[in-house]
């Protein structure tokens, strides 16, 4: 993942867009061939903004993946979006506190998916007991 802030000068002289497709070329160049040949895997690098923007790889690799829980979990794709593009942005702003101030306290435990529910509005299901 690489993440960047839009305030910086240098960034300021891009558009976004040209921006998103120079770093996922670096990223690819990079990583890729060692992925396929070691790990006989693929790659899609994922770039995200500060602001909460990314890049044309992650936004199809985001899309797809919420399609998908969507229709497993007969969730509304709305719903499932909102919930992963969330998460995803705690997670980035977790690491990039724990890279200025390294961690403290005891570990963050992760939810697992199996038991959240992607809409916070309760259901009549949700008060049976």
């Amino acid at each position: 993942i690489f993440y960047y802030s839009t305030n910086c000068q240098i960034v300021t002289l891009y558009k976004h867009s040209i921006s998103y497709a120079r770093d996922e070329k670096e990223k690819r160049d990079k990583y890729e061939e060692r992925v396929i040949e070691s790990e006989k895997g693929s790659f899609s690098p994922m770039v995200f903004l500060t602001t909460g923007g990314t890049g044309p790889e992650a936004t199809a690799i985001l899309r797809r993946l919420a399609e998908m829980i969507a229709n497993k979990r007969s969730e509304k794709y709305s719903h499932v979006i909102n919930h992963i593009r969330t998460r995803i942005r705690y997670a980035i702003l977790r690491s990039i506190l724990i890279a200025i101030r390294g961690v403290r306290g005891s570990i963050y435990k992760e939810k697992t998916l199996g038991t959240s529910a992607f809409n916070l509005i309760p259901t009549a299901a949700s008060y049976d007991v």
